[in-house]
């Protein structure tokens, strides 16, 4: 098939058949040498664009109002990091949060284990694990931030591959409204530790 068409172009183009083949063979050594010279498409490349054909990706973004407090965010965050247990709204989590922690959220009547992946002076990450509710590989990244007039936010951003149930526009819509109402308990929980100045 490849020979015909081959044929078939150099008839069109009135090209010498040997001056065609020949050029074809340097345009396909170049294509070759060009693959072979182009950098490796990273792992996690590869893998999100995987889980973007099957069912796309899981995201969401919320932000709430929590203290017109001063102190700065980095502060305010040391001292939340003392007392996650008590602010955070799933059972599970532990007085201090570290990177490399596995956790064991209790939600659903099961274990959801999660390990902290990053914690920066105002951020603290985690990642869903294998035996998840959600699923595994998704992303959570809870920062306390300072906007206009010294007030402070509790910001939350999520993403990862979806689950069948969260490709489902009912399941998903669900899980992002849950979401919504989980976290804004979380941002409750920080406004009232902020009264007492313990964040």
């Amino acid at each position: 098939m490849l020979g015909a068409v081959l044929s078939a172009a150099v008839l069109a183009s009135g090209v010498p058949a040997q001056a065609a083949v020949a050029e074809t063979g340097q345009s396909v050594r170049a294509a070759e040498v060009a693959a072979e010279q182009r950098p490796a498409q990273p792992a996690a490349e590869r893998g999100a664009q995987a889980r973007a054909a099957r069912g796309g990706q899981y995201g969401y973004h919320y932000e709430y109002f929590v203290s017109r407090r001063t102190a700065t965010a980095q502060v305010s965050f040391r001292k939340m990091n003392r007392i996650m247990n008590s602010v955070f709204p799933i059972p599970g989590m532990p007085k201090t949060v570290k990177k490399g922690q596995k956790i064991c959220l209790k939600g659903g009547g099961r274990c959801n284990p999660v390990r902290v992946t990053k914690v920066g002076k105002t951020y603290f990450r985690l990642k869903s694990l294998p035996g998840h509710l959600e699923g595994a590989g998704k992303v959570i990244t809870f920062t306390l931030k300072k906007k206009s007039g010294g007030r402070l936010y509790l910001d939350v951003r999520a993403k990862g591959p979806k689950t069948a149930w969260q490709r489902h526009p009912l399941g998903g819509g669900a899980n992002k409204l849950f979401a919504k109402g989980m976290w804004g308990m979380y941002a409750t929980n920080l406004s009232s530790a902020a009264q007492y100045n313990l964040i």
